[in-house]
């Protein structure tokens, strides 16, 4: 019994972090909420300049850029998931951080 306790008391320890929600600001910022109670401003255009590229540049515009979805835990754009920012990576990025995590953009 000693053991399914150590169990539990690790699933909390190690519970996974993930959008709940995101509201558009201007520009390419949005204040994203994630499930621990942070909020945190991020600014998509450096990282839109970086990552997307071909057919997703339509996510430059203003107005597809705004209709973005919080669904699963992250945050995409396209109703095929064209462009996607997982939720560990937007909380773990540092602004100022030269060091880029790997994204996931299709």
């Amino acid at each position: 019994k000693k053991s399914s306790v150590r169990r539990d008391k690790q699933k909390t320890e190690e519970e996974v972090v993930v959008i709940d929600s995101a509201k558009y600001l201007y520009e390419f910022t949005i204040a994203v909420s994630f499930t621990n109670g942070k909020t945190k401003l991020v600014d998509f255009l450096p990282l839109f300049q970086k990552y997307v590229k071909g057919e997703n540049l339509i996510y430059f515009s203003p107005r597809e850029f705004k209709k973005f979805i919080v669904k699963n835990g992250n945050i995409y754009w396209g109703k095929d998931e064209d462009v996607i920012f997982p939720a560990n990576l937007l909380l773990e990025r540092k602004l100022h951080n030269k060091q880029e995590n790997i994204l996931y953009i299709i």
